[in-house]
């Protein structure tokens, strides 16, 4: 087993970060679902995504936290092998008051990546439609004080070795600290194993745009 640690990503870490999370969700279905031009298009796939891994990393949205664990592969020699992305916007909202607006990398990116050829734009706009409806369907009765796990993913030579495990109880520590739930959209493949870590299975989001026959179905998850 190699040595681990779990640290909070800097803005130096953008293209470790970036190759990371293009490596891990190469079989991610909702990921996929989006972008399935990805290879053909390579280019433009990593370009927007270090774009948002950049915000993400950026001291402008505070409102979110990137999560990195780190394997020592030789001897003082340590590489990020999975990543895991927060939105941690109720601290502000506690702050603030109800009257905060969170600032959003996400709806940045998504405002000036309409002409990336990597994209199936009516699959993107499905997602996020979908994902409103599973965030009022399911999640709405926690209020905006929750936790969010937005993105966890783990470079597929790294897997089955507990390093997602690892950043998800990051995550499930600093919820029990500060007394919200988490909410996570997860493969209903991988929902035996985050229910044996505590979630429970709050339903099922079907995403699927008007007319056309695939569909991609996420469990909706709490702890």
């Amino acid at each position: 087993m190699y040595p681990s640690l779990v640290r909070l990503a800097e803005a130096r870490d953008v293209d470790l970060v970036t190759n990371v999370l293009i490596m891990a969700m190469e079989d991610n279905q909702c990921w996929q679902y989006q972008f399935p031009h990805s290879a053909t298009y390579y280019e433009d796939h990593w370009n927007y995504t270090r774009d948002l891994v950049r915000r993400f990393l950026s001291t402008a949205y505070d409102d979110w936290i990137v999560m990195v664990l780190e394997i020592e592969v030789e001897a003082g020699e340590w590489d990020i092998v999975a990543v895991s992305v927060w939105d941690v916007s109720y601290v502000n909202k506690r702050i603030h008051g109800r009257g905060y607006r969170p600032n959003s990398p996400l709806n940045d990116a998504r405002q000036f990546g309409y002409g990336r050829s990597d994209a199936d734009h009516k699959h993107v706009t499905t997602f996020l439609a979908a994902e409103q409806e599973s965030n009022q369907r399911y999640f709405r009765q926690y209020g905006p004080g929750r936790l969010k796990l937005q993105i966890l993913g783990t470079c597929p030579a790294y897997r089955r070795m507990g390093f997602a495990t690892q950043l998800c109880r990051w995550g499930m520590d600093m919820a029990d600290r500060d007394g919200v739930v988490i909410t996570f959209n997860a493969n209903p493949q991988s929902t035996p194993h985050y229910e044996r870590l505590g979630f429970g299975k709050m339903g099922q989001q079907v995403i699927q745009a008007p007319g056309e026959e695939e569909a991609v179905v996420v469990d909706c998850l709490a702890y």
